[in-house]
């Protein structure tokens, strides 16, 4: 199971896989709106944006990997992967992990 650390609000990561055999500088950071907050991926293309929920962090996970933790409209955490395309896991109030993540939110 993946621990997650160093919630934060922009990243800049260098060697990014930008497809094939490139790589190159991502630039995330975490949009607000009065809709709530949304993870933003900038890389050589067109920026990459989740949905809105009410949180958004952009986190590492112990296995070198970055990740986008997000506070559900509906109360849930879900953990979605750096490469903006997968969920990684869902966590909800009722099991145990739920406090450490949601200690990701704490404000800054």
């Amino acid at each position: 199971m993946t621990t997650y650390s160093n919630p934060r609000r922009e990243a800049v990561i260098d060697n990014w896989p930008m497809g094939s055999q490139r790589r190159g500088q991502a630039r995330f950071y975490i949009e607000s709106s009065k809709r709530g907050e949304r993870a933003v991926r900038v890389t050589d293309g067109a920026p990459k944006k989740l949905t809105f929920a009410r949180k958004a962090r952009i986190v590492d996970g112990d296995d070198g990997k970055t990740y986008i933790a997000e506070l559900s409209m509906y109360g849930h955490v879900s953990i979605m992967q750096g490469n903006m395309k997968f969920q990684e896991t869902t966590v909800f109030p009722t099991e145990a992990r739920y406090p450490e993540l949601l200690a990701l939110f704490a404000e800054d």
